[in-house]
C-alpha cells in the first residue's frame, strides 16, 4: 500500500557547535524515505557555528536567542512553544548538534509509531566515545513500569520523535511549565513525564539509529560513561537534592487525587516517608533494576 512520504520538523538546538554541526546536519539531510524540515535555534554561540550554517545551509532558518535561554533543554522548550501548526509537517523530532544520525533513523521511528499506535518514540543509542573511537550500546528499552515517569525520562531527547497531535498537546502543557528557576531541568524527562502522566502511548525501540557522541563538552553525555567520576557525580547529585528538586516541580502537574501525586508527596516528606515510598513501589519506579538499586541505596544514605 502506498504511503505518503512523511515530513518531519527537526528542532535542532545549537550552542558553540562549530566542531560538529556540519556532520550532524549532513546526517539529518541524508535521512531516507522521509522529508526533513530543519529549524535551528541558536543559544548565543560565540564561535563559528552560525557562520558555518549560513554559508553551507542557506535554506535552513536560524533563530538566535538573545539573550540565550541558558540551556539546551530550555532552548528545545522554546522551539516547541513557538511551533506553527499551520505549517505542513507530520512529525517532530529533537536533534542535538553533536551526534550522527544513521540514514533510517526517522523512517524507523515513524514505522514503529504507526505500527504501535504511539504518540512518542524513543530508542536505544550507540555511545560513541570520541576519546578512543569505540562504540557501545546504551540500553533504554527496559520494560516500562507504572510510575517510571516520576523519576526518569524515556531516553535521551535526541532520540525523541512524536506526532503532530502529540506536539500540539505538549505545546498546551508547556503553557503551565516555568523552567526558568528549575535547576538541572531536563526536556527529555519532561516530555516523557507529560506523555506517561497523560496516558499517551510511548514506544521505546530496542534498535539504535544514532551515534551519541561522548565528549567533555556536551552537557550530559559524559555521565553515560561507566567510571568512578560518573558514580561520584551522580551520588553528589542525589545527596544535594537532585530528585527532590525535580519532584517539587513535577508534582505541580499531577492530579492531587492520583497515586502518582501521593508518591511524590511522600517522597518530599521526611527521611522515613521518602524511603518507605521508594521501597513500597520498588518494582514500579524505574525500568532498569540496577539503576533503581543505586537510587534506593543512595536515598537510604541521604539523611536530609
Amino acid at each position: 500500500m502506498f504511503r505518503k512520504i512523511p515530513t518531519i520538523k527537526i528542532l535542532l538546538a545549537t550552542y558553540n557547535g562549530e566542531k560538529y554541526i556540519q556532520e550532524q546536519i549532513n546526517s539529518i539531510c541524508d535521512q531516507q524515505d522521509v522529508l526533513v524540515n530543519i529549524v535551528i535555534s541558536d543559544d548565543g554561540s560565540n564561535d563559528n557555528t552560525i557562520n558555518i550554517i549560513n554559508t553551507n545551509y542557506t535554506a535552513i532558518p536560524v533563530e538566535q536567542n538573545i539573550p540565550g535561554t541558558g540551556s539546551a533543554a530550555n532552548n528545545f522548550l522554546k522551539m516547541i512553544s513557538h511551533l506553527d501548526f499551520s505549517c505542513a509537517f507530520d512529525y517532530v523530532a529533537f536533534a542535538d548538534q553533536d551526534d550522527i544520525w544513521l540514514p533510517k533513523k526517522m523512517n524507523a521511528a515513524i514505522d514503529l509509531l504507526e505500527r504501535e499506535g504511539g504518540g512518542l518514540y524513543c530508542s536505544n543509542m550507540t555511545k560513541w566515545n570520541t576519546a578512543d573511537g569505540t562504540f557501545s550500546n546504551l540500553k533504554k528499552d527496559y520494560p516500562q513500569k507504572k510510575f517510571d515517569f516520576l523519576f526518569e525520562g524515556g531516553s535521551a531527547g535526541c532520540t525523541y520523535v512524536f506526532t503532530k497531535t502529540f506536539a500540539k498537546e505538549l505545546q498546551k502543557f508547556l503553557l503551565d511549565v516555568n523552567a526558568s528557576n528549575w535547576k538541572g531541568f531536563s526536556h527529555d524527562w519532561l516530555v516523557y513525564f507529560f506523555a506517561r502522566s497523560r496516558n499517551l502511548n510511548v514506544v521505546i525501540d530496542s534498535n539504535s539509529y544514532i551515534h551519541y557522541r561522548l565528549h567533555d563538552e556536551n552537557v550530559h553525555g559524559h555521565l553515560n560513561k561507566l567510571s568512578l567520576a560518573t558514580i561520584k557525580e551522580k551520588s553528589k547529585q542525589v545527596f544535594e537534592g537532585y530528585y527532590q528538586n525535580h519532584v517539587a516541580n513535577y508534582i505541580n502537574h499531577l492530579d492531587k487525587n492520583s497515586e502518582a501525586f501521593d508518591i511524590y508527596k511522600k517522597f518530599l516528606g521526611n527521611y522515613f516517608q521518602r524511603n518507605y515510598v521508594i521501597w513500597k513501589y520498588n518494582t514500579q519506579l524505574m525500568r532498569d533494576n540496577k539503576k533503581f538499586l543505586i537510587f534506593a541505596v543512595l536515598n537510604l544514605l541521604k539523611f536530609r
